[in-house]
């Protein structure tokens, strides 16, 4: 297999050196139709698919040879390029192997891709409850013996669709939750979109495919020098359902690929293979002596790996994630990531009230390293430490009685109540507090008379919402 070789820029390049006029789509004519220097560099490879560039619908020249090469990269049987994100290939795989009323087992934390897959296809979720991980209020991973549980309550399920690593960085033990569901005959599917980087060196958490998994989903540019929404479905070489997963994928997928978004998974495939080892070794080391120097550092906590694999369920740590603790600061994680922006024009990943997650690639220097670790070390000296604080993060949601497949719940009509109005009723829309992130509520189940309760303490609680149409909780969002 030609490693080295990235037919697909390879193509674009050879088109255009022959510098045709173009009569043909796009309609900024290779860039002409934009006055931003800037897009015109980028329109230049904005082709589509004219003869030698291939089809990605119907691939026999440069798509298929990338995808054969993709595939071997990453230890799949069968690769697919998706162009609108990991989400696309998580759809792709409810639709096309959890059909209408199939039953499968799916994390209460899941991406919400999971929630737009069940009502594609009319799944059924049976809910895998999350474990908060202490003194962090998130869910890091989830376990096997839950699973197990799970799957003595409904023997009927399909499978397990599990997200891992999770956005933290942690990953789940996906060896033992595999060995479980081939003695049970279920498949194992995993959103590994923060992961694409794994397959490249043996120090981080081994890859879902390598684990056992079947089929496998990589956000690629999450970690990889991928354009935005550049990611990959692969299938292992051992699927027997892959004409159903190629047809799913057919119907969702754009017949206008972005060939700047194929190019660049393509080329970082061949740096990947080439360089990937150095360069993720390089960054291991980096991370290994930065997170040891940040904890050092009165009233800023990073959590390594050691402690993060002692805890449930938790098999691996990507070194590139840094969770960093902000309890024994005077101001809390917004208040830190606000000041890191303002103050010293560095923007990281995510902020919660307790935590800020700072996220490095492969190409992060060690000056930049040392950059974010100034920073912090000057900022806990302005905000000086003190005894670590009980953060209002509260429990993992309770879980409500599913009245209505996601898909059923999607289509039925809906209103707005006051929320005091809601008890019995059936929720309309999504509710989900940060931290833990974990959605209280999801379209088509009830509001009871304990999830009334743990409502309004998410009103008082001033806890950040995401989903419902009032913020404030004010109203609620049901089905007539």
């Amino acid at each position: 297999m030609q490693h080295k070789a990235t037919p697909i820029y390879s193509a674009l390049k050879s088109y255009m050196a022959e510098n045709n006029l173009r009569l043909h789509m796009p309609g900024h004519s290779g860039g002409k139709g934009f006055k931003v220097e800037e897009l015109r560099a980028v329109a230049a490879m904005d082709l589509s698919e004219v003869p030698g560039l291939d089809d990605l619908h119907l691939p026999l020249q440069a798509i298929k040879s990338a995808r054969l090469l993709l595939a071997d990269a990453f230890g799949a049987g069968q690769s697919l390029f998706l162009l609108n994100g990991a989400t696309s290939g998580i759809h792709a795989l409810f639709l096309s192997l959890l059909p209408e009323g199939t039953k499968v087992i799916v994390p209460r934390n899941a991406h919400r891709s999971f929630y737009g897959g069940m009502v594609l296809s009319g799944a059924l979720p049976v809910y895998l409850p999350g474990c908060l991980a202490p003194g962090l209020g998130v869910v890091l991973a989830n376990r096997s013996e839950d699973i197990s549980h799970l799957l003595k309550q409904n023997p009927e399920v399909k499978g397990v669709f599990l997200c891992s690593p999770s956005y933290y960085g942690t990953s789940s033990e996906l060896e033992k939750i595999s060995l479980l569901l081939r003695e049970n005959n279920k498949l194992l599917l995993v959103d590994e979109a923060h992961g694409g980087h794994f397959p490249f060196h043996p120090a981080y958490p081994r890859p879902a495919l390598q684990c056992g998994a079947d089929a496998v989903v990589n956000g690629l540019h999450k970690t990889l020098p991928v354009l935005n929404q550049g990611a990959c479905l692969h299938l292992s070489a051992e699927f027997t359902e892959w004409e159903q997963v190629l047809a799913a994928w057919s119907l969702l997928t754009t017949t206008s690929p972005s060939y700047p978004i194929l190019a660049s998974i393509d080329l970082a495939r061949q740096l990947m293979v080439e360089k990937g080892f150095s360069l993720l070794e390089r960054v291991a080391c980096l991370s290994q002596n930065y997170k040891s120097r940040i904890n050092q550092i009165k009233g800023i906590h990073c959590f390594e790996e050691e402690e993060l694999k002692a805890l449930p369920g938790v098999s691996g740590v990507d070194p590139l994630k840094l969770l960093i603790s902000t309890q024994e600061l005077t101001i809390d994680g917004l208040a830190v990531a606000k000041v890191l922006r303002q103050k010293y024009r560095i923007q990281v990943e995510l902020a919660a009230p307790g935590i800020i997650l700072a996220m490095m690639s492969i190409f992060h220097e060690g000056d930049d390293w040392e950059r974010l670790y100034r920073a912090l070390e000057e900022l806990a000296r302005d905000y000086r430490a003190r005894a670590p604080v009980t953060l209002a993060e509260g429990e993992v949601p309770p879980l409500p009685c599913l009245i209505l497949a996601p898909r059923e719940a999607y289509l039925a009509a809906k209103k707005s109540l006051p929320l005091e109005e809601c008890r019995g009723a059936i929720a309309g829309e999504i509710i989900a507090a940060y931290p833990p992130g974990v959605p209280c509520l999801l379209p088509g189940e009830l509001i009871d008379d304990t999830m009334l309760d743990y409502l309004r303490y998410l009103k008082k609680s001033g806890l950040g919402l995401q989903g419902p149409q009032d913020p404030a909780l004010n109203y609620v969002k049901i089905i007539e």
